[in-house]
């Protein structure tokens, strides 16, 4: 009787065990494409400008992904389908399609394309996105190891599928400005958001570009000329847009005649006072920044995200009233800052706030004027070297400015937080012994283990 009951007991549990197995399995089921990204910096999770642009697709987009395949690139083909296959799952207009692009030679001469590639097609528009171009090498590639700018790149191409509308941001030079080729990285974002950059030298051409759609002068070194002047202010006067960037000056306070002129018709002083902020002195150094948000439409995603910008040699502003325009403040340093106005002592390393003659914390590093119909008209912001290439990618220094010049454009669908470059990958490459080793012990030696339970586990139940 004890040994039926032992049985018994063990059928019952047993059944019990199966049966759990079953719900667990069907209700994990039934979540669908739940997932859960325990990664540092969530970089399986997409972006609000992603899925943002998956939401407002609504009429179908086939995403055929054409690859070559072979050895040395099956990973990197499967994390393209993989990332692709997270946006099809959000929304159903999305399909993709994957090819062999060796066995479609049709489909390659239709989109042009020689070698593994992304076709986006809706209707008769389709944009081709080259896959090697997703994959960046890490130092001198030799080992490897690659970083992965898909989702960027990815949603970039979907926003831009169905719209044609083209902005014009010229950038003026013949001041010392940081130029194009110190912001390549700004000006390729730029440009994946229909957005064109080109150069301007307004000594030469006497006129602001009718088609401009923004004028943006960053970090200059020199002031600008009388005749400069009044060529911007008559192109501003037309219904154009600013985006005045101030660069550190030892002389500002006496050569800035003319920047300052024009900062003023906004509303805005410059203090030619550079920050010192304590609170960052034990870790980046006390000329480093990183300030608090105001509420803005710029900065409101960045500071739900507590997403910062990092500045360094920034200037202090601060703002008088006037009436033609709305100022709103954008960015501030801390509590424990001041604007050291003793230049000359801070080039020598010395600063120590003076509450005499120093900006005393916190200060305005940025404004936003818009006209009184509630229009964007001009962003003025205290620091430059942040957009700079060896910068633009510390905190959120590339959200910050590129939301800045959405704004400005009016392209309100650009006023959110972009995919960050996923960390970098590198690839383990197994010797002879390591490979049999990783054989040996999960092929044979895991099942090997639970054999040996199950049958020491037998053999109890044989003598109860």
């Amino acid at each position: 009787m004890k040994k039926w009951l032992s049985h018994t007991n063990s059928t019952v549990l047993s059944v019990a065990v199966i049966g759990i197995f079953i719900l667990l399995t069907l209700f994990l089921n039934s979540l669908g494409g739940f997932q859960l990204d325990l990664t540092a910096n969530k970089q399986y999770t997409l972006s609000d400008q992603s899925l943002t642009a998956i939401k407002n697709v609504k009429d179908d987009v086939s995403i055929k992904v054409l690859t070559v395949e072979n050895a040395n690139n099956t990973v990197l083909n499967r994390e393209v389908t993989d990332m692709v296959q997270e946006y099809t799952k959000r929304n159903s207009k999305l399909k993709m399609e994957q090819y062999n692009l060796t066995q479609e030679p049709t489909l390659a001469s239709k989109y042009g394309i020689t070698g593994s590639s992304i076709v986006l097609e809706q209707g008769d528009q389709y944009k081709v996105i080259d896959i090697a171009s997703l994959f960046t090498a890490v130092g001198d590639g030799s080992d490897g190891s690659y970083q992965f700018t898909g989702e960027e790149k990815l949603t970039q191409a979907l926003m831009n599928l169905s719209s044609t509308e083209m902005k014009k941001m010229v950038f003026l030079t013949g001041h010392e400005e940081l130029g194009l080729d110190q912001l390549t990285t700004l000006r390729s974002s730029l440009e994946q958001n229909n957005i064109t950059t080109e150069e301007l030298q307004l000594n030469q051409a006497g006129v602001v570009p009718e088609d401009t759609d923004v004028l943006a002068i960053i970090g200059p070194q020199r002031d600008l000329s009388d005749a400069e002047l009044k060529a911007i202010r008559t192109y501003l006067s037309n219904g154009g847009k600013l985006m005045l960037s101030l660069g550190f000056v030892e002389d500002m306070k006496s050569s800035w005649k003319n920047i300052d002129t024009l900062m003023a018709d906004y509303g805005v002083v410059d203090e030619h006072a550079v920050m010192v902020d304590n609170q960052q002195a034990s870790t980046m150094g006390p000329l480093w920044v990183v300030p608090e948000y105001g509420t803005h439409a710029i900065t409101d995603k960045l500071s739900a995200s507590q997403l910062y910008p990092m500045l360094s040699l920034s200037i202090a502003l601060t703002s008088k009233e006037q009436e033609k325009y709305t100022l709103s403040p954008l960015i501030q340093s801390s509590d424990d800052s001041y604007g050291e106005t003793n230049i000359e002592g801070l080039l020598q390393n010395e600063t120590e706030n003076d509450p005499n003659q120093d900006i005393q914390g916190p200060v305005e590093l940025g404004y936003a004027a818009d006209t009184t119909e509630g229009k964007p008209k001009a962003v003025i912001l205290g620091s430059s070297i942040f957009m700079q290439d060896s910068e633009i990618g510390n905190g959120g220094n590339r959200d910050f400015i590129l939301n800045t010049v959405n704004y400005l454009s009016e392209k309100e669908d650009g006023l959110t937080i972009r995919p960050r470059v996923q960390a970098g990958y590198e690839v383990a490459y197994l010797n002879g012994e390591q490979a049999r080793t990783i054989f040996f012990v999960a092929i044979v030696g895991f099942p090997l283990i639970f054999v040996i339970i199950g049958v020491f586990l037998w053999w109890r139940r044989r003598r109860v």
